[in-house]
């Protein structure tokens, strides 16, 4: 599937730049939320299929996860049957805009609150770290720099973070770019999983993601 995207820009200064991944990140927003439930069901079974092959050689990992909205791809079954089965979970509260993110632990019985942006968050919860986050793609390009929604969020939160997480970038194929002209903050994904399969960005699986102490390598963090 290709969609009509505007034209990247060669060169340019940064404004030029965050114009077009604005123009960008609107016609992919257009494509998901256009997308026809039978068809937006069968991408994301194939998905969530796939990350749950992923999370088979991760049974006692803490996953930090995402509520979906915007008809983003709902891992809630998968990371459900993980914390059924002994893993861990948990879910993002954003204490404000600008702000870093952190994570509380999430199970199925745990009471949800509106929090920022109305995005449901755990209440009376308490705050974990996490092994493996998952990361909402709008886009992305094969070197694992993702096109989020514009709020820095996630580039935030790994700023703060002493031990980085496994980052995981969930998302649709047809959203796959040759290049999204990342920000020199921006930093890339460790895995990409979409209806295509799981690709490691460095070309090799990362073990023992479960393990507390586990980050990405350093290779991955931009200049």
């Amino acid at each position: 599937m290709i969609l009509d995207l505007p034209a990247a820009p060669v060169g340019g200064d940064a404004t030029t730049q965050s114009e077009w991944r604005h123009a960008v990140r609107r016609v992919l927003l257009g494509w998901r939320a256009g997308l026809d439930a039978q068809t937006h069901q069968k991408l994301s079974d194939q998905i969530r299929a796939h990350f749950a092959t992923f999370l088979k050689d991760r049974p006692a990992a803490t996953i930090g996860f995402y509520w979906p909205i915007q008809n983003e791809i709902d891992l809630r079954p998968v990371v459900t049957a993980h914390v059924k089965s002994g893993g861990k979970a948990a879910l993002p509260v954003v204490p404000g805009k600008d702000q870093a993110m952190i994570f509380h632990d999430w199970t199925p019985d745990t009471e949800m609150v509106p929090g920022f942006a109305r995005i449901p968050e755990p209440a009376n919860s308490k705050e974990v770290a996490v092994n493996v986050l998952l990361a909402p793609l709008v886009g992305f390009d094969p070197a694992g720099y993702r096109l989020g929604y514009g709020g820095g969020f996630f580039d935030r939160t790994l700023a703060t973070l002493t031990r980085k997480p496994l980052v995981v970038g969930i998302g649709f194929e047809a959203t796959r770019l040759d290049d999204i002209l990342p920000h020199q903050y921006d930093v890339p994904v460790d895995v990409l999983i979409t209806e295509h399969g799981t690709r490691y960005i460095d070309g090799q699986p990362t073990a023992d993601a479960d393990k507390p102490d586990q980050t990405s390598p350093p290779c991955h963090l931009s200049d």
